[in-house]
C-alpha cells in the first residue's frame, strides 16, 4: 500500500449459504452432507482508494453495494480475498443501529457512540454539537420511537461523524430527510475530506453521486465491472439498465450490447469531466462593496438574494410574448435577472412541469442537447447589473395542455438542495399548448414522418390455412 492509498481490496468473494428450512444447517453438520445452494454475493473485487476521495458506488438491487460495505465495515466475514483500511473507520449501514426505541436521544447518543467506538469522554465533549447539528434540541429528551426517521437519521448521522475519522462508509444513510438537511451533511462530508478523511458512499440517487463523489465504482451481479469519473460511469450504468429492460420485453438481449462484465476506466466520447467544486466569485454586501466568496461545497447561498428574477417570458417565431403555443412551433424563453454576484461558470436551469405536477423534461446551459443528440451547452458568466439569458427550443413537441416553468440558478456543478442556489423560482411562467387539428391526451408529440402504404408482393393462391372441426366448434361455442 503506498502513502496515497488507505484502502485496499485484493479478489473480495463473499458467498452466503442459503438454506431452505431452519434446521438444514444442523442436518448438513451432522450428516455431512450439503443441504444449501451458493448465493455469490461478491466474485473477485479489487480496487484501491487514496485518501480524500469520495467513492460512489452504484448498481442495481442485488449487486453487492451494501455486502462490499458491510464487508468493509467488519459487520460481514468475506469468504476469500483480502482488504486493508489504513485507519479508524465510522460507518452507517443501517438507519437506527445503536439506538433504542424507548429512551430518549440524549441517552441514545452515549448508547449509538459506544456502539460506534467513541469513548464516554468523546461523547460528553461532543454532545452539544450533536444535538445542534441534528437539529433536535426540542426533543432530545423525548423517546426515540417518537422521533420520524428523518429526526433519527439525523441523530444518528450526527453521532457518527462528530468527530474526524479517516475512513466514512455511508449506506443510503442520506436517502431520507429534508433537502436542507442532506445538503447540511453533504457539505459537512465534503469539509471532512478536505481535512483529509475519505468516503465510501452506496446511493441510488444518481444525481448526489455524480455531483458528490470524485470517482465512481459500477457493480453488476456482484462482480466490478466500472470504475472512473462519475459521468462516465453512470451514464454506463443507464445504458446497462436500458438494455437490461428491452431485454425483460424482447427475451433476449438486443443486438450491439456491451459486454457488461469487462471493466472499463475510459469515459464515453463526447462526456466532458465536469468541475468538482463551484468556484470562486464576489458578492456585493450591504455597505456597497465587492467581499469575495467561495461558493465550494455548496454553502447556502439562497436567502443573501443575490440573483433575482425580473422577468420571465415565452416568446413567439416573431418575439412577441406569449402565453398559448402550437405544437411542433418555436419555443423561446426570455429570463431577466438582476445580479449582485460575479461568477464565471453560473448554472441556469428550466424545467417544464404540467398541470398534474409531472415533471415533463429540464433543460441547463451546460447539459443542452442539440440536432442529433450533440451536446451543445454554452458558458455563462454573472456579473453586476441586469442580465438577460435566452434558451430556445426549435421546435416544442409538447401535446396540448397546461404547463408551466420552474427556474433555477446555480453557482456551479455542486448542488445538494434549493438553499444551495443564487434563485428558485417555483411556477414562475404559466403557458398552455395547443394543436387545433385534433385532440390528444398525450404530453409528447414526436416529429414523425409517414409513408403510403405500398404494395410489395402478391397474395398467395388458395386459402392460407384450412379451417378445422376444432374451430367450428370453438366459434359457435362463442356465438352461445
Amino acid at each position: 500500500m503506498s502513502d496515497r492509498e488507505i484502502i485496499t481490496v485484493r479478489d473480495l468473494t463473499k458467498v452466503y449459504r442459503i438454506y431452505r428450512h431452519p434446521l438444514d444447517p444442523l442436518k448438513e453438520l451432522v450428516r455431512g452432507r450439503p443441504r444449501h445452494r451458493e448465493l455469490v454475493a461478491l466474485e473477485d473485487v479489487a480496487f484501491t482508494v487514496n485518501r480524500g476521495e469520495r467513492l460512489g458506488i452504484i448498481g442495481r438491487n442485488g449487486a453487492g453495494k451494501s455486502t462490499l460495505l458491510k464487508v468493509l465495515a467488519g459487520t460481514v466475514n468475506l469468504t476469500r480475498g483480502t482488504f486493508r483500511i489504513d485507519g479508524p473507520l465510522r460507518a452507517i449501514l443501517e438507519l437506527g443501529t445503536g439506538f433504542h426505541d424507548e429512551y430518549s436521544g440524549r441517552n441514545n447518543i452515549v448508547f449509538s457512540g459506544l456502539c460506534t467506538g467513541y469513548t464516554r469522554a468523546e461523547l460528553k465533549e461532543r454532545t452539544d454539537w450533536i444535538i445542534d447539528f441534528a437539529e433536535l434540541r426540542h426533543v432530545i429528551d423525548q423517546p426515540v420511537r417518537t422521533y420520524s426517521s428523518g429526526m433519527k437519521q439525523r441523530l444518528m448521522f450526527a453521532v457518527a461523524f462528530c468527530k474526524p475519522t479517516e475512513v466514512m462508509i455511508i449506506d443510503e444513510a442520506l436517502a431520507t430527510g429534508d433537502a436542507a438537511f442532506v445538503r447540511k451533511c453533504t457539505t459537512h462530508i465534503t469539509d471532512l475530506c478536505h481535512g483529509g478523511s475519505t468516503v465510501l458512499a452506496v446511493s441510488h440517487n444518481l444525481y448526489f453521486i455524480e455531483r458528490f463523489c470524485t470517482r465512481v465504482l459500477y457493480l453488476r451481479e456482484g462482480r466490478l465491472v466500472g470504475d472512473g469519473p462519475p459521468a462516465a460511469m453512470i451514464q454506463r450504468y443507464e445504458r446497462d439498465l436500458g438494455l437490461d429492460y428491452v431485454e425483460s420485453i424482447r427475451g433476449d438481449r438486443p443486438a450491439g450490447s456491451a459486454d457488461e462484465l469487462a471493466p472499463t476506466t475510459e469515459p464515453p466520447a463526447n462526456v466532458p469531466e465536469p468541475a468538482s467544486q463551484n468556484g470562486e466569485g464576489s458578492i456585493l454586501d450591504d455597505k456597497g462593496l465587492w467581499q469575495p466568496f467561495d461558493f465550494s461545497g455548496a454553502p447556502a447561498v439562497r436567502q443573501l438574494g443575490l440573483v433575482t428574477l425580473r422577468k420571465a417570458e415565452i416568446l413567439d417565431e416573431a418575439g412577441f410574448a406569449v402565453t398559448e403555443l402550437k405544437t411542433g412551433r418555436a419555443m423561446r424563453i426570455r429570463l431577466e435577472f438582476e445580479s449582485r454576484v460575479r461568477k464565471d461558470d453560473v448554472h441556469v436551469g428550466v424545467m417544464i412541469w404540467n398541470d398534474e405536477n409531472l415533471h415533463v423534461a429540464t433543460t441547463t446551459n451546460t447539459t443542452s442537447i442539440g440536432a442529433g443528440g450533440v451536446p451543445n451547452g454554452v458558458r455563462v458568466n454573472f456579473t453586476d447589473g441586469i442580465l438577460v439569458v435566452e434558451v430556445t427550443f426549435p421546435s416544442l413537441q409538447l401535446g396540448s395542455g397546461r404547463y408551466h416553468l420552474t427556474l433555477g440558478v446555480g453557482p456551479g456543478p455542486q448542488h445538494f438542495s434549493d438553499d444551495d442556489l443564487l434563485l428558485h423560482e417555483k411556477k414562475c411562467l404559466p403557458f398552455w399548448v395547443s394543436r387545433p387539428d385534433i385532440a390528444q391526451c398525450t404530453i409528447y408529440e414526436p416529429e414523425s414522418i409517414w409513408t403510403a402504404a405500398k404494395k410489395i408482393d402478391e397474395l398467395s393462391p388458395g386459402p392460407t390455412r384450412t379451417t378445422t372441426e376444432q374451430d367450428v366448434h370453438v366459434r359457435h361455442r362463442g356465438d352461445h
